[in-house]
């Protein structure tokens, strides 16, 4: 797996080469490029190379600098902008998300470069407690419904749907039709 280059979404350098592309199973995207590259280029890199898996990487939220506080407990924001950006990138080819670090403390470490984020479940250490944030429920619910080895299907949204509601789909291995539901 190679990490992706945000500025070279559409073309992947690497899969380029014949020579390299042979030994890159995939590429890693990074959660804190979202706002800059639009999911759908995630597509664009799935049709030129459809051999090639996408897997999002990195995911935190409290990251960017305006993001006061860093951890913020309770927050379904946070746990909604989680669901979104999942639902966006399985419905544009990434066949995994994972959590930059799934968790931390109060202040949203221990990190050496002291770039303090929030977390999925934080530790209060001095309480000896720990919490499930919305972040924590958002990834369980994609986790309880889309069984390993299910394969996404194409959903095809109602003019009527709201235009805050995301969805994606899959069929299980069991053969039931999953989705998921997202409501901003």
């Amino acid at each position: 797996m190679c990490i992706l280059n945000p500025n070279d979404w559409l073309g992947v350098q690497v899969f380029r080469s014949e020579e390299a592309r042979k030994y890159v199973s995939g590429v890693a995207v990074h959660w804190y490029q979202d706002f800059i590259t639009p999911a759908v280029a995630l597509s664009s890199t799935h049709k030129k190379f459809p051999e090639k898996f996408i897997l999002a990487t990195e995911a935190c939220s409290g990251a960017m600098p305006w993001d006061i506080p860093k951890v913020s407990l309770g927050s379904w924001k946070r746990g909604e902008d989680y669901a979104h950006d999942i639902i966006q990138d399985l419905n544009n080819f990434v066949s995994g998300w994972t959590d930059w670090n799934i968790a931390l403390n109060m202040e949203g470490g221990p990190n050496w470069v002291k770039n303090f984020v929030d977390s999925p479940v934080i530790v209060n250490a001095k309480s000896d407690e720990f919490y499930k944030q919305p972040m924590f429920y958002a990834l369980g619910h994609f986790s309880k419904f889309i069984l390993p080895m299910s394969k996404r299907v194409e959903l095809v949204p109602n003019q009527n749907l709201p235009k805050d509601m995301y969805i994606v789909g899959f069929q299980r291995p069991d053969k039931a039709i999953a989705c998921i539901l997202l409501n901003r």
